[in-house]
């Protein structure tokens, strides 16, 4: 993604190895924006980052983390949840949560909640909880259809099923009509609807003054409440204000949630207006994490000047479309309640497939694919460029959202570096550009192996014939190594082949002179000049034989 950089460092932190994935993004604004993403687009249920991404591809580009901490059991979000000015989860008012301006500048406070509702022709009451069950004994809450398909169960309950609510803004009143009241709960919410479930007590007032038909008036008040915030979502703590760490968080978490080295996730943003996440990996080896502390003073070293931690332990995951970054604890993905994504929605080259490709006929990357891909509909102007500046192929003119492939094959290329260039203008004229380069050179080709099973005898060895062609002059090493990786033998190391063809022979054994036992063996074919350096594995079996 243009400007957008990503870094996987190691940094020694209390002593200990702790391994950083860090991603510094542009300032939200015109082709870029921050957005909180709900796992299946509900607030109940639980899924995996890459799965979030996957489901957000054909509509940008993102890389993204974990979000609020949740509850496993229902899978909803701990916090606030704000998404296109639609509130879909209240806060925790003891924890802070991230508002994300639309002038591209990040909030970080702590939001309280106050919900109340009213029957026409009664009094008002008070709306104990919004999108999130209820475990007190009695007491109101409100399910939006955001929240799932039915209400969870709970005991000693009755419920009212609404129409006609509509989007449910903070701090406005919102309107609806009872359909019908029914005892218990579990019942489906319906599509534009919500609804209302009395528990306990409450129960004899929702039976006396609901009815259908009867309007019904409700307001979901947010104290403090940012102006011009369209998103949000909840976490915490604070780790910076003001560029300075914040040690002491005084907010609802406890000492076992802040003080062990763990892995951890946060947001910030510098003074330049540029957004950083990270996520430290830990409860391994390779890393140690993390305290809350000392997160805080990884998020100033980033250059944060204001800063909010997210979820940590397992659900510490950063993801660029749809392949995680980082090692999280667990071994494999947690599905979460919610995350946080940057978005890109210009121009976009992926990779090309080769960095190196060699189309010379030997079938071995023979092949280059080159990518273009929109999200809106836009004015393009795509060029190839040979590595003389000459334009060797280009695309001009409107284009609909997909993805463009160019593929190259052509045995004439010129040798050198190429250049893939993207520029794009969507229909709201945001510009974009995306350069990506790759590197044509036909030195090395025709890598062959005698014997794809090779037959070795424990004190005659075997015999392995390597053939290989240069076409370019070459510096030439060629190595016999294991499939995971360990060189056995050096065959060839000459810094002055000429072009033309060349065989080797291995007599398998290995370079203390042993003959190697069986098992999977590559034998690779390295030349460099100043075209580059370009390589050809060739894979065999070594068979022992008595």
């Amino acid at each position: 993604m243009p400007r957008v950089r990503y870094i996987n460092e190691t940094r020694l932190i209390g002593g200990q190895r702790v391994v950083f994935h860090v991603v510094f993004a542009p300032k939200p604004g015109g082709v870029y924006g921050l957005r909180p993403v709900l796992s299946n687009n509900t607030v109940s249920g639980r899924a995996s980052l890459s799965a979030m991404q996957r489901h957000m591809l054909p509509k940008a580009n993102v890389v993204g983390v974990n979000a609020d901490f949740f509850t496993f059991a229902t899978g909803h979000p701990n916090g606030l949840l704000v998404q296109g000015g639609v509130l879909q989860s209240r806060p925790l008012s003891g924890r802070s949560a991230v508002g994300i301006g639309l002038d591209g500048l990040l909030r970080i406070a702590r939001i309280d909640y106050a919900g109340t509702f009213q029957l026409d022709g009664f009094g008002g009451h008070r709306l104990r909880e919004y999108n999130r069950p209820t475990w007190a004994d009695d007491g109101f809450t409100l399910f939006s259809s955001r929240w799932g398909t039915h209400t969870l169960h709970r005991s000693y309950t009755t419920e009212a099923i609404l129409t006609n609510v509509h989007r449910t803004f903070p701090n406005v009143d919102r309107t609806a009509t009872v359909l019908r009241v029914v005892r218990g709960s579990g019942h489906a919410i319906p599509t534009g609807g919500a609804v209302l479930q009395a528990r306990g007590k409450a129960r004899a007032i929702l039976k006396t003054q609901a009815a259908a038909g009867r309007g019904l008036t409700f307001r979901l008040g947010l104290s403090d409440w940012w102006d011009g915030v369209d998103d949000a979502v909840g976490g915490g703590p604070r780790l910076v204000r003001n560029g300075q760490p914040v040690l002491q968080s005084n907010e609802w978490f406890t000492s076992t949630q802040l003080a062990p080295r763990a892995p951890r996730t946060a947001i910030g943003q510098l003074a330049s207006g540029r957004l950083v996440l990270v996520a430290a990996d830990g409860r391994s080896r390779a890393s140690a994490g993390l305290t809350n502390a000392q997160m805080a003073r990884a998020m100033v070293h980033y250059g944060a000047v204001k800063a909010m931690a997210f979820d940590s332990g397992g659900s510490t995951e950063m993801a660029f479309n749809a392949h995680v970054l980082n090692h999280p604890s667990d071994g494999i993905e947690r599905p979460l309640a919610d995350s946080l994504q940057v978005t890109y929605i210009g121009v976009y080259t992926r990779r090309p497939r080769w960095k190196t490709f060699s189309p010379n006929g030997d079938g071995f990357r023979d092949r280059q694919t080159l990518y273009a891909k929109l999200v809106r509909p836009s004015t393009v102007d795509i060029k190839l460029y040979k590595p003389n500046g000459v334009v060797g192929w280009s695309l001009v003119g409107s284009r609909s959202p997909g993805t463009l492939k160019k593929y190259l094959s052509n045995p004439g290329l010129v040798e050198g570096t190429w250049r893939w260039i993207a520029n794009a203008v969507d229909s709201q004229g945001r510009s974009s550009r995306m350069e990506r380069r790759f590197h044509v050179n036909k030195t090395l080709g025709y890598v062959t192996v005698s014997k794809s099973v090779m037959p070795v005898r424990r004190h005659r060895g075997g015999r392995q014939r390597v053939g290989f062609r240069l076409a370019h002059a070459a510096k030439v090493t060629v190595t016999i190594s294991r499939l995971h990786g360990h060189v056995v033998r050096t065959l060839v190391d000459r810094k002055d082949l000429a072009r033309g063809g060349y065989a080797v022979i291995w007599n398998g054994r290995n370079k203390a002179g042993s003959v190697v036992r069986g098992g999977k063996f590559v034998v690779t074919v390295h030349a460099s000049n100043t075209l580059g350096q370009i390589a050809q594995p060739k894979r065999f079996r070594v068979r022992r034989v008595s």
